[in-house]
Order: C-alpha cells, then structure tokens, then sequence
C-alpha cells in the first residue's frame, strides 16, 4: 500500500497536476484499487514525507485566527443561514507577456457542505461578468442557499446611493439565495473569498508564462477539470440527496426586479466602529446608510440581516454561539 501511495503521488507530480495533497491520492488509490480498502489520510501524509515527497510547507498561523474569541465574530449566525453555501470574487487584474490590457477572471467555490473551486476569465468586472458563469455553473451544479460575496462594486451596485438594492442582488434573490456580504477592509476574516485569489495566483498564475488568452483558457479548464474530478468523487452520496436545485438552460436570468420580496434576505458582516464623519457617533454602515449600535459593541463584529418584505434590518451580537438582537431598524430601500 506503501509503494502504490508513493507511486500515485509521484504520478501527479510527474503529470503536473494542480492538486497533490493527500485527499487527491486517496481518490487515486480508490479508482486504481477499487476492490480495496482505501488508506487513510495520515497514512498517505506518513507515506509521502517519508519518502521526501511533500509539496507545500504546513500552513502559517495568520492575524485571523483567534478573531472569533477575540472580536465576537458571528460564525454559529452564518453557517445557520443555510446548508449549501457558496462565495465568488473578482480576482485582482492580470496581465500577459506582451500585452498592456489587463486580464479579468472570476472565481467562485462553495465553503459549506460542498467543496468546489472553479476559475473562468472574464470580459470585465461587471454583473454581467458574473451573473453569466454563476448560471451556466448551476446548470450542472447546486444553487446555494447563501452566496458570500465582497463590497465591490459590481456586488454592491449603486454604490453612491442609499439603500438600492442592485442587480446583482436581484439576480441572486430571485434565485432564493441570500446575498452575504464581507466586513469591508478587512480580509483575514473572509478567507473562502480571499482564498481564492491567493489560490489562483499559487495554484495557476505563478505557474506558467501566458502569451496568449487561449493557453489561458486552457489551463483553467485543466485547473477546472481536476477540481471538478475530486468534488464528484468526494460528495457523491451528497450529489444524489434530495431537494437540491438547479438553473434550467435557457431559463430566463432576470436582473431588473424582484420577482418578490417574500422571505427574501440580505446579510452583512459589519465591524462596530466610531464614524469620524458622523459626529463620532458609533455603529455600522449597510448599503451606504449608517445604523448607530450602542457603544458596548464598538470594536467587535456583528450580523446584520435585511428583511426585504418587512423593510427592516435587525442587527444581532453573538457570544458563545448565541445571537442576540441588539437593534432593530425601519429599512426603507429601493429596488
């Protein structure tokens, strides 16, 4: 088991695959060795170290990783928002060999009860830019329950005025998925969508030497392929459960209303700080309107959730996995 372990590592990495951990060996063995026991993790990470064949350096502590103790970040309120979750991102400009115009690639994954990260290059970092891969993606792929996303603008939309919700947000609504923004300006907290930059650059960009935008299609299909061979081997059972949801092609994609406001949500991730600009007042912004929080809670996170059809924000403080309503606001916005 030993040697056949070694062989199918040595294997990806005399084939260049993007993805050489042990969970990937272990999908190997299983289709090579199907009438056996497949080994374990720790055994095919023993297996490959003693045989000098590791790939990457254990992973470094970062600044982010007591900010659920420390700033009461509501992580029990956000994995309680829905079963399937799922993030996407714009990756920061690219370019190749050559070339003065910038590259644009979009990127999205699902973070909860799935795991799946695709890359595809993009026209420019517009809703259509995005609404046009999420739809094709769910063709074959599960519409999520949550959908977390960055403040950017194409996200956001109608970034200068108040309480507008944007077509993206619509796009994503009318599907039944909760939008679920990041606290801005601050990404140690949101690693499933800063990852992905970091996972790109790593992973594919770093990697080769583009000269032409076809050599790089080719290879996020290649990186696309391989993610996509674990994500079927590894959730199969959970492929076939029922109730998921899919994007019928051909399916109408409506980014200009909302089809209805019932039981449709809006989340954010704020942190609780003082607004020079406002007096020094204390409390958070949600789409460009300010909602004042008591000062017991500057300097620590919390979730705020837009209820569409009521036109109200609640806003909750967790502590030890329970979320408490700290303020509840009329939220006037238009759509």
């Amino acid at each position: 088991m030993r040697e056949r372990v070694i062989a199918l590592k040595q294997a990806r990495i005399d084939q260049q695959k993007y993805f050489l951990g042990s969970p990937h060996i272990q999908m190997d063995y299983a289709k090579r060795y199907q009438a056996e026991d497949r080994p374990s993790l720790w055994f095919i990470d023993e297996s490959v170290r003693r045989a000098g064949l590791q790939t990457h350096a254990p992973k470094k502590r970062t600044k982010g990783q007591n900010i659920i103790q420390r700033h009461r970040y509501p992580i029990k309120t956000i994995v309680g928002l829905g079963r399937i979750q799922q993030a996407c991102d714009f990756i920061g400009k690219k370019y190749i060999v050559g070339s003065r115009e910038p590259i644009s690639v979009f990127s999205t994954s699902y973070y909860k009860w799935f795991e799946l990260y695709q890359i595809y290059r993009v026209l420019a970092e517009t809703v259509e830019e995005a609404v046009e891969p999420l739809a094709r993606f769910w063709i074959d792929h599960q519409i999520p329950q949550v959908m977390r996303i960055d403040n950017a603008s194409a996200f956001r939309g109608a970034v200068r005025q108040v309480a507008v919700i944007g077509r993206f947000l619509k796009f994503l609504l009318n599907r039944n998925v909760t939008p679920l923004f990041a606290a801005p300006y601050r990404s140690y907290t949101n690693p499933h969508i800063e990852g992905h930059n970091r996972t790109f650059t790593e992973k594919l960009w770093s990697k080769h030497t583009f000269t032409s935008l076809d050599a790089i299609d080719a290879e996020c299909a290649r990186f696309n392929a391989e993610s996509e061979e674990f994500f079927r081997f590894k959730f199969s059972e959970r492929l076939r459960a029922k109730g998921l949801r899919y994007h019928r092609a051909g399916e109408t994609i409506n980014l200009a209303c909302l089809a209805t406001t019932r039981g449709k949500r809006i989340g954010f991730i704020r942190f609780v700080e003082i607004w020079k600009e406002r007096n020094a007042e204390i409390g958070i912004i949600v789409l460009e309107r300010f909602i004042e929080l008591p000062g017991a809670y500057l300097n620590q996170y919390v979730f705020a959730l837009l209820d569409l059809a009521a036109a109200s924000l609640q806003v909750y403080s967790e502590v030890e996995g329970q979320a408490t309503v700290i303020r509840t606001a009329r939220f006037p916005y238009d759509a």
